[in-house]
């Protein structure tokens, strides 16, 4: 039996892939890193491949390439990307933002490796064909996301009739008590600053519109195999709780910890086993009070399209997830304000209307027309 699981960490320049790297640096005894890529910070590349030595090692974009200064030979591509992905090992972890992703994360199941999953928008987009692959394949699609992490250790999936529904939770972002006449004035810098997570720009501004728990809607149905009635959201600010399973008889089960991603990732390595990780302990004690609220839909409209999306048939995940990431660009770019990223995504549904993706290539094809219709109404925005 293997000493060391072998882990290849796609995107580990970013907030995933920094967050796998300390957990993976305090538990050099149980994990081996064979490959790694980023996108284009070289630099902190560079600097891992050095302290990891690490063999295989892929930059997705050749802009910064000649900068390279790892001790082992530097691979350019998307299609280096992917080759890295079919690489043989224990677990792939995908931190890669947005649909960036998608590619290496279904190279990776497709050549028989587990699949350890925090790039929700691969799963939003193309869910379905991602389980049914990883069924043919016989690989788990283990979560990464903390409120899917939660779920995952709470369900029990061998008496799975005895579920009643499930709860995510969410922080409320930055602007849960901003009044709504105030969201006009909010800017990039202000909605990029997470109560809770130290998060990418992209994720930080999806949690300020909540449309990132919309997104989370999704990939808990294509996770757990549930209706959009099965699945609830709570408002927590405190973040402690960070999900919860009903049962028929009324229990619940929760899962509670102090807000750390390393959590999740180890949970996701090492399941059913768990790491004696070296982290601040929670305390109920000076923890205090937890307070709980329903969210508010008005200002908050983003969150109802996660629902829409599972009962609509002419609201699409794929397009759903396309049009908000071109919006959330534009917002940070100051093309257009807060308040038109949902009004952008909303439009871009309500006009294109695709049939389901039966393939990836289906996907991408719906992906990029979504972008360019949100590109249009952008356009009129401005």
């Amino acid at each position: 039996m293997k000493s060391k699981k072998d882990i290849i960490l796609l995107g580990s320049t970013g907030s995933i892939g920094k967050s796998s790297l300390r957990l993976l640096r305090e538990n050099r005894d149980k994990f081996n890193l064979i490959g790694v890529s980023a996108h284009n910070n070289v630099k902190l590349l560079s600097k891992i491949v050095n302290e990891f030595d690490v063999p295989n090692v892929v930059l997705s974009d050749a802009t910064n390439a000649k900068k390279y200064f790892g001790k082992n030979e530097l691979h350019v591509g998307s299609l280096c990307l992917m080759d890295l992905a079919k690489i043989k090992c224990d677990i792939v972890i995908t931190g890669i933002l947005g649909m960036s992703g998608l590619h290496s994360a279904y190279a990776a199941i497709n050549s028989g490796n587990n699949l350890a999953i925090a790039n929700k928008e691969t799963l939003v987009a193309a869910g379905k064909i991602f389980i049914n692959k990883s069924k043919e394949k016989n690989v788990q699609i283990l979560p990464v996301d903390s409120e899917h992490s939660a779920i995952f250790q709470c369900i029990n999936n061998k008496n799975i009739s005895n579920l009643d529904y499930i709860t995510l939770t969410a922080s409320g972002g930055p602007f849960l008590n901003t009044p709504l006449r105030e969201f006009k004035n909010i800017k990039p810098q202000d909605a990029i600053r997470h109560p809770v997570w130290k998060m990418g720009k992209k994720i930080s501004v999806d949690s300020a519109t909540m449309i990132n728990k919309a997104l989370e809607i999704i990939e808990a149905s294509v996770l757990f195999n549930l209706s959009s009635n099965k699945i609830d959201v709570l408002v927590h600010p405190e973040h402690i709780i960070h999900g919860l399973v009903h049962y028929k008889d009324g229990s619940v089960i929760a899962n509670l910890g102090l807000p750390d991603m390393i959590t999740p990732i180890s949970v996701a390595l090492t399941w059913p086993e768990r790491l004696n990780l070296n982290l601040k302990k929670m305390s109920l004690v000076n923890i205090n009070k937890l307070t709980f609220f329903k969210p508010d839909l008005k200002k908050f409209p983003g969150l109802k399209l996660g629902w829409d999306a599972l009962q609509n048939p002419y609201c699409s995940p794929v397009v759903l997830n396309a049009s908000n990431e071109i919006a959330v660009d534009c917002f940070l770019k100051n093309k257009i304000e807060f308040t038109d990223i949902f009004n952008i995504v909303e439009k871009t549904l309500n006009f294109y209307n695709p049939a389901k993706p039966q393939n990836i290539d289906d996907v991408i094809e719906t992906d990029k027309i979504a972008r360019k219709h949100a590109l249009k109404f952008i356009d009129k925005v401005k």
